[in-house]
């Protein structure tokens, strides 16, 4: 069974800053970390239901509906490398667990280089603010192309210039490390062995509880093994991603409490 847990975002994100996105007054503009955050919460929601919706599939197609639909297209290749329907169905699995996985990555990317520019606004407002800091230098580093950047120097990074914990960093790093393995070997675990899967796996209710808790989750290969998940490992990978997210975005409402910036109260 797959429990569901509440939006993280409901625990401490729901700040609004007025912060100036240029060197002149009339940029400024007011930024809502809780709407930032529900942007990229909402896209992951729409990686799982696409997932969940592969599974539902999965689940109803049986050998002799395969058939019919390979037959009823026309155009499709027909050699002898053609699945049968059991090895099409693991393969598919493998297939939709590289996928899926490169889609997180890749939406944890793009939100990673949005919590840079965040931080460097914060850090740009505060100087304004106090009147120190060379505003000039900060504002062309907040809009400065940093290009392709892997996750461990983006998490250094963030760690170094803005003092920002990355709570999940590992199992971030563990699911690169997952990612790289399906691109350079088609998930086979070659000699040189990735680092074991960490993730936040959602427990279901033990006996005498009613809710389901997050614990920590290890999974490691052998070598020559070939990489799958069960569907409670794979939904796992979107657990750990939210709650990245989460995190993120309250690391940066604490730097810019650390700052001095007084939130604003939502308009209305």
């Amino acid at each position: 069974m797959l429990w569901a847990l509440p939006c993280p975002l409901d625990l401490a994100i729901g700040f609004f800053y007025r912060l100036d996105v240029g060197m002149s007054e009339p940029s400024s503009q007011t930024v809502s970390l809780n709407d930032i955050g529900q942007r990229y919460i909402g896209a992951l929601q729409h990686l799982c239901d696409m997932m969940v919706l592969t599974w539902a599939g999965a689940r109803a197609v049986n050998e002799e509906n395969y058939d019919q639909a390979f037959q009823s297209v026309c155009g499709l290749p027909s050699t002898p490398f053609h699945f049968p329907f059991a090895m099409a169905k693991a393969e598919a699995e493998r297939w939709w667990l590289k996928n899926s996985l490169g889609e997180v990555l890749g939406l944890c990317q793009v939100f990673l280089e949005d919590i840079r520019k965040l931080c460097g606004l914060v850090v740009f407002n505060a100087a304004k603010n106090s009147g120190s800091g060379d505003l000039a230098t900060l504002a062309a580093e907040i809009n400065a192309s940093s290009g392709p950047v892997d996750l461990a120097s983006r998490f250094s990074q963030l760690k170094s210039r803005y003092n920002l914990a990355v709570p999940p960093e590992a199992e971030l790093l563990s699911l690169a490390a997952l990612n790289l393995c399906f691109l350079q070997s088609g998930g086979v675990i070659q000699k040189k062995s990735p680092p074991p899967l960490l993730l936040k796996f959602v427990q279901p209710p033990g006996q005498g509880e009613t809710a389901p808790r997050i614990v920590d989750y290890k999974r490691a290969w052998k070598n020559g093994e070939r990489i799958s998940l069960s569907r409670e490992e794979h939904a796992a990978i979107f657990t750990t991603a939210s709650l990245f997210l989460s995190s993120m975005l309250t690391g940066v409402q604490e730097l810019a409490k650390a700052t001095g910036l007084v939130p604003e109260p939502p308009k209305p």
